[in-house]
Parts: structure tokens; C-alpha cells; sequence
């Protein structure tokens, strides 16, 4: 819980600059994207070990989201948010998991989740693709390289390590910088929250629906992988049991999704995976 104090510092600070800075979200949510997840998108894939037991983690980790996410895409295509709510199944390894990870567990496995969002960038690819194929907001081709840059650049990174293999200090400005981004996610959190009331009985319902998929599925493949012998670092169960992405709120503002829908996911996965911290922790060992 110590861990997360300095996220809701910065959520509180977005709010309370909202009123200025709220007509500049588009802008400065794309900035943030195309730069400053882009530069960490850069360096993760420059440091990351590529071992038989990383890319194996990895590789279980991506196909346990993948279906999750295929799932919801069925489950939730007649609603007019349910490319939002697909969305949700990418969890949050950036901006929570990476950070909590790194006071309880250490700088190593911070690294391993930045790295695991950084180098599957090709998976958030197809999620902003779906969602703005579906957004009731139309949006300009222009946008499209900012919205993909942080894939472009982890993908950049990557062929960079094997031709330079990069300097053993990169791994602590990967874990430096992921914190960084979080900060910097949830001040842009706060700045597009809904500013009237942001909740209701439809959206708690829609919520509980989603929440049941997210905390379900993604743990169950991740178990039965450990069962069959997959030795997977323990922030991977952060990852499994963590909020829904804090993008989503930023998202919904530029895209025309339902803010408050957003908004109201966003808030119960937190409160839920405060709750359920104790049991990540203990499966991460």
C-alpha cells in the first residue's frame, strides 16, 4: 500500500490542475505515449536478457492475455464500450504492477514486467487498433504513429541489443523510468477523470462482468502453467491480479468511449487489487 501512495499523489495533483489542463488530454496523452513510453519502450527491449526462462515467461504470460482479451472481444462485442472493455484484459504492468513490484520484490522484477510491456508492445498494437477501428470518436490517420510509436520503439530497441548489447546500468534507468511513467500516467489520470458524477448502477454491473474475466482467466492459464513445470518470476501474479489499465480513462477521453465507464473500472480493479495484494504477493513468493 506504501508502494501506491505516490500514484494517488499523482492522480490527486492531475485533478487539481484538471481545470487547466484538461482541452490539452489529446496532446499531452499522446506525447506521453509517443515520448515518454516510447524512450522506456527503446531502452527495455536495448536491456532485456533474452533467456529460455524470460521468453518462456513471457510467451505464457502473452498467450494467457491474448485469450483473455479474445474472450471479452466476444463476450462484450454488442456493447458500444466493448472495445474498452477488451482492453481491460491487458491489466496494468506499467503503471502499478511495475512500481509495487519493485518495493516488494525488487529492481529485477520491475525490470521483468517493463520489459514484458515494453517488449509486447505488438499486443497493445492490436488493442488500439480495435479500439479505434470502434471509436465513436472518429480519428485522424495523423495520430495513428503517436498511437503506435511505443511498439515501433520496443521492437527498435530490441535490434539494437543485438548488434550493441547495452550497459549493465540501462536496467536501473528501465526501472527509474517505468516509475517515472507511472507518475506520469496517473497525473493524466487525474486530469481526465469525468468531472461530473462518474459512476452509476450500470456501470458498477458492466464492471463486476469484466472483473470476473481479468481476475479469472489470466491466473488460471498462469497456474496452470506452473503446474506443468514453467518457472515464471512472481510479478507476473501482480500483474494477474492488478488493476485495468490506467490508460483506459485517457483513452475513453479521446476516443468518444464512455468516460465514466472507464472511470468507474479503473477505480474498483484498484480498491480490488488492494484487496487481493496480499494473495499476489504470496503467490509471487
Amino acid at each position: 500500500m506504501i508502494a501506491a501512495l505516490p500514484l494517488f499523489g499523482a492522480f490527486l495533483a492531475g485533478l487539481g490542475t484538471r481545470r487547466w489542463l484538461q482541452q490539452h488530454i489529446t496532446l499531452l496523452f499522446r506525447l506521453q505515449l509517443a515520448a515518454g513510453i516510447g524512450l522506456l519502450s527503446v531502452l527495455a527491449g536495448w536491456s532485456f536478457d533474452i533467456s529460455v526462462r524470460n521468453v518462456a515467461a513471457i510467451g505464457v504470460l502473452l498467450v494467457a492475455q491474448l485469450t483473455s482479451v479474445a474472450v471479452a472481444s466476444r463476450l462484450f462485442a454488442t456493447r458500444t464500450d466493448g472495445a474498452l472493455f477488451s482492453f481491460w484484459m491487458f491489466g496494468n504492468p506499467t503503471f502499478w504492477t511495475a512500481p509495487v513490484a519493485a518495493a516488494a520484490l525488487g529492481a529485477e522484477a520491475a525490470v521483468f514486467v517493463i520489459a514484458y510491456d515494453m517488449l509486447t508492445q505488438a499486443r497493445i498494437a492490436v488493442g488500439v487498433r480495435y479500439m479505434r477501428a470502434n471509436a465513436p470518436k472518429a480519428q485522424s490517420a495523423r495520430t495513428a504513429l503517436a498511437d503506435y510509436a511505443p511498439t515501433i520503439a520496443a521492437m527498435s530497441g530490441l535490434a539494437l541489443g543485438v548488434v550493441l548489447p547495452a550497459p549493465h546500468f540501462v536496467d536501473s534507468v528501465v526501472a527509474g523510468l517505468g516509475i517515472g511513467m507511472a507518475l506520469a500516467g496517473f497525473l493524466l489520470l487525474g486530469v481526465s477523470w469525468p468531472r461530473n458524477r462518474w459512476t452509476g448502477a450500470p456501470q458498477v454491473a458492466m464492471t463486476a462482468r469484466a472483473l470476473a474475466l481479468h481476475y479469472t482467466l489470466v491466473p488460471a492459464i498462469l497456474g496452470i502453467a506452473t503446474l506443468a513445470g514453467v518457472d515464471l518470476p512472481g510479478a507476473v501474479w501482480l500483474l494477474a491480479f492488478g488493476p485495468v489499465p490506467t490508460s483506459v480513462v485517457s483513452f475513453s477521453q479521446v476516443y468518444g468511449y464512455s468516460p465514466r465507464t472507464a472511470a468507474t473500472g479503473l477505480a474498483v480493479s484498484i480498491a480490488a487489487a488492494i484487496v487481493l495484494l496480499p494473495l499476489s504477493l504470496s503467490l509471487a513468493g
